[in-house]
């Protein structure tokens, strides 16, 4: 998955279009993507990548860090 792919993906999964990705908002798109234990890599990616601890992932920072994250705890490869 390319890193734009990868982006639209997060905007997609953005259901209220607040630009913030929440807990539920992130857990609901892996479970679309077929992933398992949703809720549990939901958690630990925010507690990864909530760098100002708001309960959501927003800010291109936070972003890189999710891509990241993805890259090394979900098997999702983002080139």
């Amino acid at each position: 998955m390319t890193i734009i792919k990868f982006k639209d993906w997060l905007k997609s999964i953005d259901l209220n279009g607040d630009g913030l990705i929440s807990r539920k908002e992130l857990r609901d798109g892996l479970r679309a993507l077929g992933l398992n234990s949703t809720q549990w890599k939901a958690w630990r990616a925010l507690v990864h990548a909530d760098l100002n601890h708001n309960k959501h992932v927003d800010g291109d920072e936070e972003f890189e860090e999710l891509i990241k994250y993805a890259r090394e705890r979900w098997g999702i490869v983002v080139n």
